[in-house]
C-alpha cells in the first residue's frame, strides 16, 4: 500500500465506471434502434429485456454470493466483465437473430451484475481510504451524461449502425481497466467469508425487507420517466434538444449530490435518505402528470437529485452500516435485481397499460403514490432499525 496508490485508486475506479456508463449511454437511447435495423420487432425486444432481467432474478443473488466469497474484490470483477465485454464484442460478429438476441441479453445481464458489484468494491475501499465514494460512483454519471451527448452527435453521422461497436469498445475498456484495478482498495480488511446459511438470514429481516421495498418503490417510480418522457414530450412540441437538455439537467442534479455523498450519509442517515427521496417522488411525479410550463418542468428536474441519488445512497449506506461486511455484494445485488430491476420492470408493464388505457397523467400518479408509499416506509424503518448492525 503506497501514497501513489491511495491517489490513483480514485481515478482508476472511476474510469472503469465509465466503461461500463458509456456502453449504458448508447444502450439505453439506441440499442433499440439497432436491434430493429436487425430485424427484432417491438416484442422481439422485450423478450430480450425480459430474459436479462429473469437471469438477474434467478442468478444474481449467487453470483453475488461467489462474489462475497472472493479474497480479491477484483477478480470477480475481472470474468464478469470479460462476459460483458464477450457478449458486447459478439453482437459486431453474430450472424442471426438467436445469437444477437443471446449475446444482448447476457450483455444486460452482465452490466446488472457490474454496477452492484462495483459499487461494493468502491464502498469498501472509501471505508478503507483509499476514496471517495460519491465522487467515484458520480463519474459514471458523468460519463453517462456525455455519451448521450457525444453518442448522439456520432450516430447522426456515422448511423445507428455503429452502436453495437461502440458498446462493444467500452465494454473492452471496462475489462483492460479491471487488470490495473488497485490491488486491497476493496478487500474485507481480515473479515470472515459469507456463509452459505447467511443470506437467507439477510433476506429475511424486516429492516433489510423495508429497505429492499422503499428503495425499489423509489426507483421504480422512474418506470414512466424511463419508458415514455421522450414520447409524451415529443407529443407536447418540444425539440429532441429540448428533451435532450431536461434529461441533462437530472443528471446534473444527480451528480451533484452524488458528489456531496459522504456528508450527506454520515449526517442524515439511510431511513432519511431514504424517506427524502420518496417524498420527492411524490412531488416530481404529481408536477409532471400536471404538464406544467417548460421552465418549471426544468426546475422539477432537478428533484432527479432526491429520486435517484438521495435514495441510491439510503440504500448502499443501510448496508454498509446494517450488513455483514462479508454480505454486502450480497446485498447490493438483491437490491439492484429485486428491489430495483424487479420493480422497475412490473411497473414498466403496468404503466403502459395505464398510459393507453387512462393517459399519461395517470400513469404517472401511480408513479407518484410508489413514492408515496416508499416515504411512509422509510419512515418506518426507524421503528425497527436503530442503526447498528442487523447480525454478526
Amino acid at each position: 500500500m503506497t501514497a501513489a496508490s491511495h491517489k490513483t485508486a480514485g481515478p482508476l475506479y472511476a474510469f472503469y465506471y465509465g466503461g461500463q456508463f458509456i456502453l449504458l449511454g448508447f444502450q439505453l437511447p439506441f440499442f433499440a434502434g439497432w436491434l430493429t435495423l436487425k430485424g427484432f420487432d417491438p416484442a422481439e425486444i422485450g423478450w430480450i429485456t425480459g430474459a436479462s432481467l429473469i437471469a438477474r432474478l434467478l442468478f444474481g443473488p449467487f453470483v453475488a454470493y461467489w462474489a462475497d466469497h472472493q479474497s480479491d474484490e477484483r477478480r470477480s470483477l475481472r470474468i464478469v466483465t470479460f462476459f460483458f465485454a464477450l457478449s458486447a464484442a459478439v453482437l459486431i460478429f453474430a450472424p442471426g437473430k438467436l445469437l444477437i438476441g443471446a449475446a444482448a441479453a447476457l450483455m444486460m445481464w452482465c452490466f446488472g451484475l457490474l454496477v452492484p458489484l462495483t459499487d461494493t468494491a468502491v464502498l469498501r475501499a472509501d471505508r478503507n481510504g483509499w476514496l471517495h465514494y460519491g465522487q467515484t460512483r458520480a463519474a459514471g454519471s458523468v460519463f453517462f451524461l456525455a455519451t448521450n451527448v457525444l453518442g448522439g452527435a456520432l450516430l447522426a453521422g456515422a448511423g445507428v449502425i455503429a452502436v453495437a461497436p461502440a458498446m462493444a469498445m467500452a465494454a473492452a475498456f471496462a475489462f483492460a481497466m479491471t487488470f490495473i484495478l488497485p490491488a486491497g482498495a476493496g478487500g474485507r480488511g481480515g473479515a470472515k467469508p459469507v456463509s452459505w446459511r447467511e443470506a437467507p438470514k439477510l433476506v429475511s429481516n424486516p429492516a433489510f425487507l423495508i429497505v429492499l421495498a422503499s428503495a425499489g418503490l423509489i426507483q421504480g417510480a422512474h418506470a414512466v420517466y424511463y419508458a415514455f418522457s421522450f414520447l409524451r414530450w415529443e407529443q407536447l412540441g418540444y425539440s429532441t434538444l429540448v428533451i435532450g437538455c431536461l434529461w441533462a439537467t437530472g443528471v446534473l442534479a444527480e451528480i451533484f449530490l452524488l458528489a456531496r455523498a459522504r456528508g450527506l450519509a454520515k449526517r442524515f442517515g439511510p431511513a432519511t435518505l431514504l424517506a427524502v427521496g420518496g417524498a420527492a417522488a411524490a412531488l416530481r411525479w404529481t408536477v409532471i402528470a400536471l404538464e406544467p410550463p417548460l421552465p418549471i418542468l426544468f426546475v422539477v428536474q432537478l428533484l432527479h437529485a432526491l429520486t435517484f441519488a438521495s435514495a441510491y445512497l439510503g440504500a448502499i449506506e443501510f448496508l454498509d452500516r446494517a450488513a455483514p461486511l462479508r454480505l454486502v455484494n450480497t446485498g447490493m445485488t438483491i437490491m439492484s435485481t429485486t428491489g430495483v430491476g424487479a420493480v422497475t420492470g412490473v411497473a414498466t408493464v403496468i404503466a403502459g397499460y395505464v398510459w393507453d388505457g387512462a393517459g399519461p397523467a395517470a400513469a404517472y400518479f401511480l408513479m407518484a403514490a410508489m413514492g408515496a408509499l416508499a416515504c411512509f416506509l422509510a419512515l418506518f424503518l426507524r421503528r425497527v432499525w436503530h442503526g447498528g448492525k442487523l447480525f454478526e
